[in-house]
């Protein structure tokens, strides 16, 4: 009888940890602590965001994997997930196995950037001089891994041209480098890049999602030029292997009827993040497929981890 008063214990019977690889301020951390809020309300208990930064997001992901599977340790995940493995040698994780799909959030696109010293106004007009003159344009990149990484490698892939990649610790300096003519391309997430675009100082090319986004619906898609291109960047909610049924389903549910309220979709369009909500096995779909996991991408440059 202990047993399965333990077995039908109501979840959740502490407060839940959601666990975030970035740092405060960045997207990831943003919709870890709004999911946090809400869940939190709707289910009567704490929901803590915990930032554990560091190495792409793995310190996170191994915590999480290696946690209690009760519900009560989880991940804001994202492509850095299931990246991992392929972007560092010394990951003892496997994404697919090590981890229960909780449900979908969203993607969130970055957009290519053309600065002040370029005449070049499309995706086309990119492509165009690109071949004309292979490794001429020069683009500023956050590193193997990094949202603007992705698209840019995507491009030169999916286009068949050569582009400089310049590497940058910080954003910021890459935008002022942009401004100033330093590199003439920069993909930034969407967020950050339209306050630039409101202003007129980066012409906006091209975002790196299948399709336009809500947040700047007169921005075209890359796949627009280039079909079957997509480099945007998927976020959802996991736990570890073996998270036990009731509560998958439980927390899936409610994290589904939180992104329906009007105010969370706002805030994530704001952010920068289309809405793709979805239940544990269409972001189990996700993180399997090899274009929106980068898979496919770190096969076709033959990128080796480091």
């Amino acid at each position: 009888m202990s047993r399965t008063a333990a077995a039908q214990a109501p979840w959740p019977l502490k407060p839940v940890h959601i666990i975030c690889g970035f740092s405060v301020g960045t997207t990831t951390d943003l919709l870890a602590r709004l999911l946090a809020e809400r869940l939190g309300e709707r289910l009567q208990r704490p929901f803590v965001v915990e930032n554990r930064p560091g190495a792409g997001g793995t310190i996170a992901a191994n915590l999480v994997a290696h946690a209690p599977a009760d519900g009560h340790t989880l991940l804001l995940g994202s492509t850095a997930l299931t990246l991992a493995p392929r972007l560092f040698s010394n990951v003892t994780f496997k994404p697919l196995q090590d981890f229960a799909p909780v449900g979908m959030v969203g993607d969130a696109p970055n957009v290519v950037l053309a600065g002040p010293a370029v005449s070049i106004a499309s995706i086309a007009d990119l492509i165009d001089q690109a071949k004309q003159a292979p490794g001429r344009l020069r683009y500023a990149s956050s590193g193997p891994g990094s949202g603007s990484w992705i698209g840019m490698k995507l491009l030169e892939v999916r286009a068949g041209i050569q582009l400089e990649e310049i590497p940058y610790a910080s954003t910021a300096q890459a935008t002022t480098d942009a401004l100033g003519g330093q590199v003439d391309l920069h993909c930034p997430s969407l967020a950050g890049a339209m306050p630039l675009v409101r202003q007129g100082q980066l012409r906006a090319l091209g975002v790196t999602s299948a399709r336009r986004s809500a947040g700047a619906p007169d921005i075209p898609a890359i796949a627009e030029i280039l079909p079957g291109y997509d480099a945007s960047l998927w976020y959802g909610l996991v736990g570890p292997a073996g998270l036990p049924a009731d509560v998958v389903r439980r927390l899936s549910s409610e994290l589904q009827r939180v992104l329906a309220e009007p105010q969370v979709q706002e805030t994530l369009r704001t952010a920068g993040v289309d809405l793709e909500p979805g239940d544990p096995e269409a972001l189990r779909v996700v993180m399997a497929d090899p274009v929106r996991s980068g898979v496919d991408l770190m096969d076709r440059i033959g990128f080796r981890p480091q």
